[in-house]
């Protein structure tokens, strides 16, 4: 058997390798895809140069509001029964033409779940407008003054009014009505009644992600509006810090859906989720339920761990053959 000497066979392995190299379709196809990322790389870069200024150029001429604004949103009055009260709103014009603007009164409600706002006739005439109509220059504000009277012998608990402020915009020709708000909860004192009970919940028991979902169906018992407090918590190892309460307002007689979320812990394992709302009148309605959480990466590190043991049991079942060593082959030459 011939022998090369060792300098000579590493030059020829060298030689065979770079020839390898340079002529396979993969060298080439890296080669190609070296290129384009270098290109990608490069775009990324320009468009991150190129975003502070357009985002200055945009920053400089910041486009004006348009429309009606009424200030304040929402007004919270609270009236005893045979009394009256007064109070105000404004209205600004933010276009830059002259407007006629309309106010009117409707009382509003809201619809079981989804919460969307509905607005009707009002069903008594408590609320009294100072004026009714407007005359506005560009960038004009203007006070409106009224006034709640609520007879002797009304029954305690919430009315609820909104206060629109309507005008019609000409633009290029087309004509538009444009709207602003304000929202009136009005209180009858008297004996009022803060209770609610949850109707359903739920929280899945086998999580994945980042948090951890949970849902709350609640319905205000009472005869006045409040507000509750979401919340949610785990409880176990690696479990995080709770975070703050979502505000959510709950009106007399209608059930709200409610979503919140818990952040997950850092470790799969079994916890233990407390999750529900507190009330601003003292009332605390949670729920407990046993939650199970499995992180992406625990899965993947399982089935790597699997994979793993059975490689290592296929070697133990079908062990290689031994290779005869470079001494053994000279031997038998």
């Amino acid at each position: 058997m011939t022998r090369l000497a060792p300098q000579l066979f590493q030059q020829r392995l060298r030689q065979s390798r770079s020839s390898y190299t340079k002529n396979t379709p993969c060298a080439s196809t890296a080669s190609l895809l070296g290129n384009w990322a270098g290109r990608f790389l490069l775009a990324i870069l320009a468009a991150l140069w190129l975003m502070p200024l357009s985002s200055a150029a945009a920053s400089g001429n910041p486009r004006p509001e348009q429309g009606l604004l009424i200030t304040p949103l929402r007004q919270y009055l609270s009236v005893d029964a045979g009394k009256s009260t007064q109070s105000s709103l404004s209205v600004a014009n933010l276009t830059d033409k002259p407007l006629d603007v309309n106010l009117s009164v409707r009382q509003f409600s809201v619809t079981d779940y989804t919460y969307n706002y509905t607005f009707g006739n009002p069903t008594n005439d408590w609320l009294h407008l100072g004026v009714t109509s407007v005359h506005l220059q560009p960038n004009q504000t203007s006070q409106i003054p009224y006034s709640l009277t609520v007879p002797s012998g009304s029954t305690p608990g919430g009315r609820y009014y909104t206060l629109f402020a309507s005008a019609n915009l000409s633009s290029q020709g087309l004509n538009n009505t444009i709207q602003a708000a304000d929202l009136v909860y009005l209180t009858v004192n008297g004996t009022l009644t803060r209770t609610s009970h949850l109707q359903h919940s739920s929280i899945p028991w086998l999580a994945f992600g980042h948090s951890i979902s949970f849902s709350l169906q609640p319905i205000n018992t009472g005869n006045i509006y409040f507000f509750a407090y979401v919340s949610g918590q785990l409880h176990g190892l690696s479990a995080k810090a709770t975070i703050a309460p979502e505000t959510h307002l709950l009106m007399p007689g209608a059930v709200r859906t409610i979503e919140g979320s818990i952040p997950s812990p850092v470790l799969p394992g079994l916890y233990k989720a407390t999750y529900g709302y507190k009330t601003d009148a003292g009332q605390s309605v949670m729920q407990s339920h046993l939650v199970i959480f499995v992180p992406p990466w625990s899965i993947a590190l399982l089935l790597a761990a699997f994979l793993l043991l059975g490689r290592l049991l296929s070697r133990k079942k079908h062990p290689n053959p031994s290779k005869p060593t470079p001494d053994d082959s000279n031997d038998n030459n």
